[in-house]
């Protein structure tokens, strides 16, 4: 929760009104757009080729949703903003060519945000002259470029205001036990996030 919702409100610092496009839906994903949310978003893009994820997008304040094998990113965003771009794009995956992607689709002056973590011997290529002449900022971000000390109060505010579902996060709560299903049902994408419940079972 708080490398996904610290990604929009500490590292990109998303501003209310503002059109974001989050790349990848899964549990970190689903966080990234409740921040967007919470910071007041106006449009909040969910792209993900999971259709399950994408309805949990919904839930978490997704204002539209689109299957990226089906529908062009870019294209889908260019006509949301009549051809500007995003102002906040975030990749989610850890993919070095959706971190490329979410450059592109990002209008000058706006901020590219690079949650996943691709493999450590991958590398990104951006336009040089580009990155300067279009003004875009890059922005790594771990754990939310969250100061825990301080920032975790303001998401307990968040939480115990409602504005923040952290229930929703939990597709399910197993043993112990079944622990090895759980790992399966994560890399199959069929859940958000499973809860182990020590002693249950």
């Amino acid at each position: 929760m708080t490398t996904g919702v610290g990604a929009a409100l500490f590292a990109a610092k998303v501003k209310e009104g503002s059109t974001c496009v989050v790349i990848g839906c899964g549990g970190v994903g689903q966080n990234v757009i409740q921040g967007c949310r919470i910071a007041k978003a106006a449009n909040i893009v969910a792209a993900d080729l999971n259709p399950a994820k994408r309805k949990a997008a919904e839930h978490f304040g997704a204002t539209h949703t689109i299957d990226p094998s089906e529908t062009g990113i870019d294209e889908f965003v260019r006509g949301l903003t009549d051809g500007r771009g995003a102002d906040f794009a975030f990749e989610v995956v850890g993919s070095a060519a959706l971190q490329r992607q979410a450059y592109d689709i990002t209008r000058p002056g706006g901020t590219v945000c690079w949650v996943g973590v691709p493999r450590i011997d991958s590398e990104s290529t951006l336009p040089a002259a580009l990155v300067v002449l279009e003004n875009k900022t890059v922005v790594g971000t771990i754990y939310g470029s969250a100061n825990v000390r301080r920032d975790f109060l303001t998401l307990i505010d968040y939480a115990e205001g409602g504005a923040l579902d952290l229930k929703g996060l939990v597709s399910q709560e197993i043993s112990i036990d079944d622990v090895n299903d759980a790992f399966k049902a994560m890399l199959e994408g069929d859940v958000i996030r499973s809860v182990i419940r020590y002693g249950q079972g």
